[in-house]
């Protein structure tokens, strides 16, 4: 599985620098739109923004605490910071780097310094987090659903490079948490039934999160 997860990110990186159709995020006024927040497309506005829970979502689950995390040789922490800005660009290396021999098999707490070890673990496990998480993304895809015009968001996807690369980035996030459930299922010794909710993009994650019970 890290070898296949390190060619799709391998994969990746060279389709959005080579491949990727559309305009340059230079010469794109969509990007420009979207990273001032000012684009009058739903979809594009809701995608966007759910880029940003997806990280978050991520953070959940690979930095809370438990009363049976053990240390992992590999830190999670600088991939989860990075991925706020390079998404799936900076969490398939983790997984595809924190192969079986190289992960604890409990949950990791933060290596860098200890107020913010407990400040953020705590963050990361507490349900509010994850019902706050859960209610912007159903009130974004609401606001998408309702108001936004899919054809529109198509035609963006063929004529920005941005549009194109974060619409790919979604999918692979989504189909990366199939692999994060698993994995966390495995460790805190849940069904892996519950990687199927891995299959529901940011909500599935988020309830597989709030149904967990803590230690």
């Amino acid at each position: 599985m890290r070898w296949i997860i390190g060619l799709i990110w391998l994969s990746f990186i060279t389709y959005a620098l080579l491949f990727a159709p559309g305009l340059s995020p230079g010469g794109d006024p969509i990007f420009k739109e979207l990273v001032t927040m000012q684009s009058k497309e739903p979809w594009l506005l809701t995608v966007f923004s759910w880029l940003g829970i997806f990280p978050a979502v991520y953070a959940c689950m690979l930095l809370r605490t438990s009363a049976k995390e053990r240390s992992a040789r590999v830190r999670a922490w600088p991939f989860v910071l990075l991925s706020f800005g390079l998404g799936a660009f900076a969490l398939l290396p983790y997984y595809a780097w924190s192969s079986s021999k190289n992960r604890g098999s409990g949950y990791e707490r933060l290596h860098f310094g200890r107020q913010r070890e407990s400040g953020f673990g705590r963050i990361a496990a507490n349900k509010l987090t994850h019902i706050i998480l859960l209610l912007l993304t159903l009130g974004t895809a609401f606001y998408a659903v309702t108001q936004g015009h899919p054809d529109v968001f198509m035609e963006a996807f063929k004529q920005s490079s941005f549009v194109h690369i974060m619409t790919i980035d979604f999918i692979i996030l989504t189909l990366l948490s199939i692999v994060a459930i698993f994995r966390d299922a495995e460790a805190s010794r849940r069904s892996p039934v519950w990687v199927a909710a891995g299959i529901v993009p940011i909500v599935g994650p988020l309830i597989y999160l709030l149904t967990l019970r803590r230690d």
